[in-house]
């Protein structure tokens, strides 16, 4: 808006100047200031009033947009839209826009020079009428803030694509879960066992499924339990100060599943019951933190639940890789996974693998659940993909965001250095067919002018490049192994802005090479 602003208060102050004999008229026949400037002001306010209402009407669409691709778990997402205070609060921020940025110009045109203006004919253009100052100004801050938003959009963008090479830890192509939770009224321990037995049994001899397994949390399914352990031999600590470990239920042929590497010892199999010795399963983090450089195959450790307090040592029979069961971008946390027979959970989410598209297979697998209990519904039906994709959405979105807020600040850039450069031929029309009526070469002019707005153009640039290295820091927590100071995105965004600033400045100048020396001294 910054930006947007400036080009307006550019644009008043061009048509201002444009009329700098018209206002010494009037204030030479009795026109007082006050007057000029209400007249003027009032004229900024009625574009700006107009401008408000036609971009709200864009706005009606543009949320409708952003409402589809903003992430399903923002609060209260439902309410978003075009209301009676969003649109008082739009047409008054339009006419305060129209009064402040059409003030300094109002106040510049109505103290002219009355001599030089009264003594110009209409027809010659007032290349040295006061302004020019203010119109550089303005041109520096729009570079500055649009660097400052590219920088910002850079980051955010090199940080998603770090974030999308994690490897999360399992293989997510051709998966499908969904969740099942089964009444603790009908369904006790011998029955759940019985329900998922024959489920997944049915489940492996369905044409085109590979593997298929239950899970209780699944990865990126924004759920998460945990609970303190204790290893074996290690020296006594209260149960207030013991770590947290993920823990993890989950069925025979899971990590096969999910791709998940068996990195020492054994999977689950069936003979891991509820009448066997307790067993467990660590992830690679766990074991390299407690047994590191050692085999963790047959080392102990004990789950204890803070509400009762209770040990049960189980023996660890396998060490998986890492799962980054929250989010990509969080730390991998210690997990230890359960045989389910050994800890039978009512809630299960069910991961199937497919050789082919996993969403055929929904229809398939939800009518096998119901022809085991026709009561039993399936929910969140969801691809791995998808998950993975969702838990991403966030990021994108601010990723999003910011970059079409850049782009658009890079255009209005843009679009203000090519109209200060433009106004500036236009003014200098008389000066450059002097110019070239007394030799001046076509390169000449063009270095003139396209000097003249780079100048500007780099000097917004450093000021941005100053603002970026203060500001982007406030963006750190919304960075994936990205620095705030990250020194190639803020070479490579510099390198755009100026690249964009030279062709707006290079578009004034050829025009400025093609004026007639004959028709710009006719004037003299």
């Amino acid at each position: 808006m910054l930006i947007a602003c400036a080009n307006v208060a550019g644009l008043l102050l061009a048509r201002v100047t444009a009329r700098h004999r018209e206002v010494a008229i009037r204030i030479a026949v009795g026109a007082s200031r006050w007057r000029l400037v209400r007249q003027l002001l009032t004229e900024s306010m009625i574009l700006s009033a107009l401008s408000g209402f036609c971009g709200l009407l864009l706005a009606y669409g543009g949320v409708k947009l952003l409402l589809a691709l903003t992430p399903s778990d923002v609060p209260r997402l439902h309410e978003i839209g075009l209301h009676v205070p969003v649109f008082l609060w739009t047409l008054g921020i339009s006419v305060v826009t129209g009064v402040l940025f059409g003030l300094a110009p109002a106040i510049q045109a109505s103290k002219p020079d009355l001599n030089t203006a009264l003594k110009e004919s209409s027809g010659r253009n007032p290349g040295s009428f006061q302004g020019t100052g203010f119109r550089n100004l303005l041109v520096v801050s729009e570079v500055a803030v649009a660097l400052l938003l590219l920088v910002g959009a850079g980051l955010m963008t090199k940080s998603f694509i770090r974030l999308q090479q994690v490897d999360p830890g399992f293989e997510a192509t051709n998966v499908v879960s969904m969740n099942i939770a089964l009444p603790t009224s009908k369904y006790r321990e011998q029955q759940l066992n019985t329900f998922y037995d024959q489920l997944l049994e049915r489940l492996k001899n369905l044409p085109g499924v590979k593997s298929v397994a239950g899970i209780n949390p699944l990865p990126l399914s924004n759920t998460n339990i945990s609970s303190r352990f204790v290893v074996e031999g290690a020296p006594f600590v209260p149960l207030a100060d013991r770590p947290y470990a993920g823990i993890r239920v989950v069925t025979p042929d899971y990590f096969q599943t999910m791709s998940i590497p068996q990195l020492q010892g054994r999977s689950f199999t069936e003979q891991d019951r509820e009448n066997t010795p307790n067993v467990i399963i660590v992830n690679e983090a766990l074991a390299s933190r407690y047994w590191p450089n050692q085999d963790a195959i047959g080392k102990r450790l004990a789950i204890t639940p803070e509400e009762s307090g209770k040990q049960v040592w189980r023996e660890i029979v396998g060490v998986v890789g890492n799962v980054r069961h929250k989010a990509l971008e969080t730390e991998v946390m210690p997990e230890a996974y359960f045989p389910f027979k050994q800890s039978p959970e009512n809630f299960m989410s069910l991961v199937v693998r497919t050789a082919s598209d996993p969403a055929s297979m929904v229809p398939t697998i939800r009518s096998q659940v119901l022809s085991i209990d026709k009561d039993q519904p399936v929910s969140d039906i969801m691809t791995m993909e998808q998950r993975v994709a969702g838990s991403v959405a966030a990021k994108r979105f601010v990723m999003f965001l910011l970059g079409a807020f850049s782009i658009l600040a890079l255009g209005l850039a843009a679009v203000g250095i090519y109209g200060v450069m433009a106004y500036l031929v236009t003014q200098r029309t008389k000066e450059i067919g002097v110019r070239m009526a007394l030799g001046a070469q076509k390169r000449d002019v063009l270095r003139l002018v396209v000097g003249k707005g780079m100048v500007l153009a780099v000097i917004g640039a450093a000021i941005g490049l100053v603002a970026s290295l203060a500001l982007t820091r406030l963006m750190r927590s919304l960075l994936f192994e990205v620095t705030p100071t990250d020194w190639l995105t803020f070479v490579i965004v510099s390198v755009v802005l100026l690249t964009v600033a030279l062709l707006a400045c290079y578009i004034p100048a050829r025009r400025a090479t093609k004026v007639d020396p004959l028709t710009a001294l006719r004037y003299e």
